[in-house]
């Protein structure tokens, strides 16, 4: 039986370390050892091994792609985007954002940001210029059980009309100003 075989794992371990560290020539180690080069290389290389394995990266967690500042204008703009965009209800903005920014918010604040952005948007539209509107599709839409008003530019399909309405007949239509 070789020496090599017969050595137990704290005296590997050792002279594996000793490998790795390159404060002797292989052959020096080997020599003073009694075992052979290719024996230490062996043990330079599982020990080498291990020690990527301890050190690589445990989690499969992808590349941060960027780092995004979060403001309370973001924020805003978020709420309007996951319930414009996403159709997303008040309770689902108010169960999200404590969950993820763990920022707390109440069905209320939602509400009146959303009314005033549609002050907002309203002062917006009426600046809009219809003269370009040749032929104008009305319907009506529901929200809820409240009618909203619809009007669409055939040829473009530019909505400029979505209005909320108690009714839904042809009085209510007439007083609808259209440009």
């Amino acid at each position: 039986m070789s020496v090599a075989a017969s050595l137990p794992s704290a005296s590997r371990k050792s002279l594996a370390i000793e490998v790795l560290s390159k404060t002797e020539p292989i052959s020096h180690l080997a020599a003073q050892h009694q075992v052979s080069r290719k024996f230490l290389y062996q043990q330079g290389q599982k020990a080498n091994e291990a020690l990527d394995a301890t050190f690589r990266s445990t989690t499969d967690e992808p590349e941060v792609l960027f780092y995004l500042p979060i403001t309370k204008t973001w924020l805003w703009q978020l709420i309007l985007g996951l319930i414009l965009i996403c159709h997303c209800s008040y309770r689902g903005v108010v169960e999200l954002l404590p969950d993820l920014f763990d920022l707390p918010i109440s069905m209320g604040t939602i509400h009146n940001r959303l009314q005033g952005a549609a002050q907002k948007a309203s002062a917006i539209n009426l600046t809009q210029d219809l003269s370009a509107i040749q032929v104008g599709l009305h319907d009506e839409i529901f929200q809820g059980s409240q009618p909203v008003l619809v009007g669409v530019d055939a040829s473009s399909t530019y909505c400029y009309l979505l209005a909320a309405a108690e009714h839904r007949d042809e009085d209510t239509w007439g007083a609808i100003p259209f440009g």
